[in-house]
């Protein structure tokens, strides 16, 4: 009974990035479908609090970076994600703190969705940005995975500033 428990704890972690990346393809499909076409966003934009709905097919990685070389931009972002996927693990294996393997599922589960995004469509789905002042930064399109990639990103790093190594 207790080498079950300890095998649904340690692939918890894997879980929960799967879950995290089947939400936010839904959500991409969903908004996909639903929001008006690229350019549109500007004549009739859909508003929540402060965040503005919009398509923005990024076929880069972050601000667009690559976009003229796709599949370098494929090939990283699979690099990119197996070693996520290789940190969360080693997390596990060794005995993690909560927080870095809190941090490393977020991380992961963003990266198989832009990852599924990039090799499966050629682009990534992006959707969300800040009604906010700076225009730079009203500029920026995201979407769910980008959040958790970001948080997740803040979280491994601050646990490894706090957790004393042996």
């Amino acid at each position: 009974m207790g080498a079950t428990k300890e095998a649904v704890k340690r692939l918890l972690p894997f879980a929960g990035a799967a879950l995290i990346a089947a939400t936010d393809l839904y959500i991409k499909d969903k908004m996909d479908k639903d929001l008006p076409k690229e350019g549109e966003e500007a004549t009739v934009p859909i508003k929540k609090g402060k965040l503005i709905f919009h398509r923005y097919h990024n076929k880069g990685a972050f601000f667009g970076i690559g976009e003229k070389y796709p599949d370098k931009v494929k090939m990283a972002s699979a690099m990119a994600c197996g070693g996520v996927f290789g940190a969360l693990y080693s997390s596990v294996i060794g005995k993690g703190t909560f927080f870095e393997k809190l941090g490393y599922t977020f991380c992961l589960g963003g990266a198989m969705s832009n990852t599924y995004d990039r090799v499966k469509k050629g682009y990534v789905m992006d959707y969300a940005s800040l009604d906010v002042k700076p225009a730079k930064i009203r500029k920026v399109v995201f979407n769910l995975s980008d959040v958790f990639i970001f948080l997740g990103s803040i979280i491994v790093v601050i646990s490894s500033l706090i957790t004393k190594r042996k």
